[in-house]
């Protein structure tokens, strides 16, 4: 199987990896030794060992020949495996987030982090959002107290506080505060 047709997978590579003997010859591969004998010394692994180790990676298509008896990393394999890693985590955070304006800031019930005030848009969808979850339709009315409970379960991650959260919130209009009251106003 010529590189080419190998669909090599982060897994795939994790699990090769995770054998030791395994790692040694790939990483020594990976730092430059790449004829038999300095994969050897490199190792320290016996020549059985190092061949069956070597044959293994050959055929999960890590190592492929580079010529005149020398061994290289399939770059291309690596580059194939962190194509579907980024594809994973793109469709991991498709699954955990479906509104791709949340996506990096809120998970669950959690915020994540606060869009910089320099992203307004991003901003606004974000407060809009927790307002949203959080409060009762306008007209509900709480005290400062209730309020700031309400938004501490949004700020277990630790990068805002319910107090910055309650402060955002107002300063974009999402919040009316009067006389220590607030309420959830309609969308700006």
């Amino acid at each position: 199987m010529t590189s080419g047709e190998l669909n090599f997978t982060p897994d795939d590579f994790t699990l090769a990896l995770a054998d030791p003997t395994l790692r040694r010859v790939f990483c020594a591969v990976a730092l430059g030794s790449s004829a038999p004998s300095a994969i050897l010394a490199g190792t320290g692994l016996d020549a059985p060992v190092a061949a069956k180790a070597i044959g293994q990676l050959t055929r999960t298509g890590l190592l492929v020949a580079g010529g005149n008896g020398r061994l290289v990393v399939d770059e291309a394999a690596l580059e194939r495996a962190a194509g579907a890693a980024a594809r994973r985590r793109e469709e991991e955070a498709a699954a955990e987030q479906p509104d791709v304006r949340l996506r990096g800031f809120v998970r669950g019930g959690t915020l994540l982090r606060l869009p910089e005030e320099t992203a307004p848009e991003a901003r606004g969808a974000v407060l809009r959002h927790v307002a949203e979850a959080t409060f009762a339709p306008p007209g509900e009315r709480y005290d400062e107290r209730a309020v700031t409970e309400l938004l501490e379960p949004w700020c277990a991650s630790g990068t805002t506080d319910a107090v910055s959260l309650r402060r955002a919130l107002v300063d974009l209009g999402l919040l009316h505060r009067e006389s220590g009251w607030y309420r959830l106003t309609t969308a700006p």
